[in-house]
């Protein structure tokens, strides 16, 4: 007598739409009912994989925005960055093409900016700028003898009251108004006398100091400022412990005036040194050099800062931007026209198992190419960057605020201009290097207003127009990445790339950005899925209802036999 059975063991996956049960069928039928299952399933297979092949070239998509957002990004941070100052484009520093060295940096040393003549200075210092200053008029000494240190104990000098009281006048120079200040300081076991000292400028906020001279070993009060109009009182009576620190009446309540530095100077050109100036501070600027003095100098001897022009550092910045910057602009044009080759589609998991890893490797290479082409978003980009070149730079009455031109050709022209090759894009080019070096040698400073000047105005148009082609850039790249040491946010190409907006169940609130595009269609290929497995699941409880009707035809047809016989 023959038998058939049909049962289902829940061990596992299989089946052509992956359902969570193994069927065992087809006993009664002597029919291959997965494989029938499956080519049943085909239509629903075909769907799954066509909206994988659609999510994964979102995703591939993005993955090519990301790279080209890290690229931009780089740029940025190599030229637009304020804490890079060797590259910073939007820094006039940037431009100083005049460089200065001292015969003598110990005593005067230099800078020059880019209004400096080239040439030899001379400089005599006759006197140094100073704080006004209460100095103790001996050195301060422990209460046995011993000389005092910074660190030494105020205890140990004999201050043992509960707080110390110091009343002062001062004037930081640029006040018509004196100013008080009352410093209060509690006298602990452990307090030393730089404590005192710290307290002093901490509570005055730094406008007035104090300091232990270790060499001398006297203790002074002074104004930060120098300058003879800065001026310093200790107000009151003597007290012990000022008086411990080497402070005496005849401190008290006098008005004790700083000094101002005195010099002559000799400028390139001149026979003969200027008459003597006097300067508050010993850090000052006179016709474009900046002079740091350190000490005086002696015998009638004078200090030389040499003053010569270098063209190099200027031209050697905006080349290098130039060569950064036409990288980027000719991996964006490349995307833009990488023609798609529809032959090479994402492959579905069935035909990767066929394949090696190389021929997957090559296959994706093949389909990702035209992933970008004639993007929107970029296109705008390379089109903005090309307009930051090509519109001039006005003031707020529309006249050019420089005698030169970007793109321009002639006497006027800068040298550089954007490429007339359409596929080309935005790129630039040094069209006559020596013309631009002319300009960066005689006129810096329309170089400096061409590229850097900044615009106060409101209104996005205006703003435009009246910025510098770098300070355009910048805002553009801003636009685009967002500020630099920011990931996440709104500029265009980053927000596109990398912030989901719709986490919707329907999936239909966001606002079309590649995270919204790949989580839809991650919905899609959910409800896909699930209507694969339900047809599944029909299909082999059809094929069971088969199996249980040719069991009963079996058994009835055993039966007959049985009589028959």
């Amino acid at each position: 007598m023959a038998t058939s059975t049909t049962s289902s063991v829940p061990v596992g996956s299989t089946g052509a739409g992956g359902g969570n049960t193994l069927r065992i069928t087809g006993l009664n039928t002597g029919l291959d009912i997965d494989a029938m299952v499956e080519k049943m399933l085909t239509a629903d297979q075909t769907k799954v994989d066509q909206a994988k092949q659609a999510q994964q070239l979102i995703k591939w998509r993005q993955e090519a925005y990301q790279s080209i957002i890290t690229d931009v990004k780089e740029l940025q941070s190599t030229y637009f960055d304020i804490t890079n100052s060797t590259n910073y484009l939007l820094s006039s520093n940037s431009y100083n093409n005049m460089t200065a060295n001292s015969s003598d940096a110990a005593i005067v040393s230099g800078k020059a900016s880019s209004t400096a003549v080239a040439g030899t200075y001379k400089i005599k210092v006759i006197q140094l700028a100073s704080s006004a200053t209460v100095e103790s008029t001996s050195k301060v000494q422990t209460t046995d003898g011993k000389d005092a240190l910074s660190s030494t104990k105020l205890n140990d000098l004999g201050i043992n009251s509960g707080s110390i009281s110091i009343s002062l006048t001062y004037n930081d120079g640029n006040s018509t108004e004196d100013k008080i200040a009352s410093v209060n300081f509690s006298v602990t076991s452990s307090s030393t006398i730089q404590d005192l000292a710290d307290a002093i400028k901490n509570q005055t906020g730094g406008v007035v100091t104090a300091k232990f001279n270790e060499i001398t070993g006297k203790f002074s009060i002074q104004t930060a400022a120098t300058g003879e109009k800065s001026t310093i009182k200790i107000d009151g009576t003597l007290s012990s412990d000022l008086s411990k620190l080497g402070i005496t009446s005849s401190d008290m309540n006098v008005v004790k005036n700083g000094k101002d530095a005195q010099v002559q100077i000799k400028e390139p050109g001149s026979s003969s040194y200027s008459d003597t100036l006097t300067k508050s501070s010993n850090n000052f600027t006179v016709n474009g050099v900046t002079y740091n003095l350190v000490d005086v100098t002696s015998d009638d001897n004078a200090v030389s800062i040499s003053v010569t022009q270098d063209t190099s550092k200027v031209h050697d910045l905006i080349s290098s931007f130039i060569d950064k910057y036409n990288n980027l602009v000719g991996e964006i044009q490349d995307k833009l026209n990488e023609k798609k080759d529809y032959d090479y589609k994402p492959l579905t998991d069935s035909q990767k198992e066929e394949m090696s890893d190389t021929d997957i490797t090559n296959w994706e290479n093949k389909a990702k190419q035209g992933i970008l082409r004639n993007d929107d978003n970029l296109q705008q980009l390379l089109n903005d960057l090309t307009s930051a070149f090509n519109t001039p730079v006005v003031d707020s009455s529309g006249k050019s605020i420089s005698s030169f031109y970007f793109g321009s050709i002639g006497s006027n022209a800068l040298g550089i201009d954007t490429s007339d090759d359409y596929s080309q894009g935005a790129k630039l080019s040094i069209t006559d290097d020596q013309q631009f070096t002319d300009i960066i040698t005689n006129h810096i400073d329309d170089i400096m207003k061409l590229f850097t000047t900044i615009s106060d105005s409101t209104d996005a148009a205006t703003k435009f127009n009246e910025s510098g082609i770098f300070e355009r850039i910048n805002q553009i790249i801003n636009n685009n990445v967002g500020v630099i040491g920011t990931t996440l946010n709104s500029g265009t190409l980053t927000k596109y790339a990398n912030l989901q907006d719709d986490y919707s169940v329907t999936g239909g609130s966001g606002t079309g950005t590649l995270p919204d595009q790949i989580y839809q269609k991650q919905l899609l290929i959910n409800t896909l899925t699930e209507r694969m497995n339900a047809d599944q699941t029909k299909y082999y409880n059809q094929f069971t209802q088969l199996e249980v009707a040719m069991e009963q035809l079996n058994a009835q047809q055993s039966t007959l036999s049985l009589y028959l016989g």
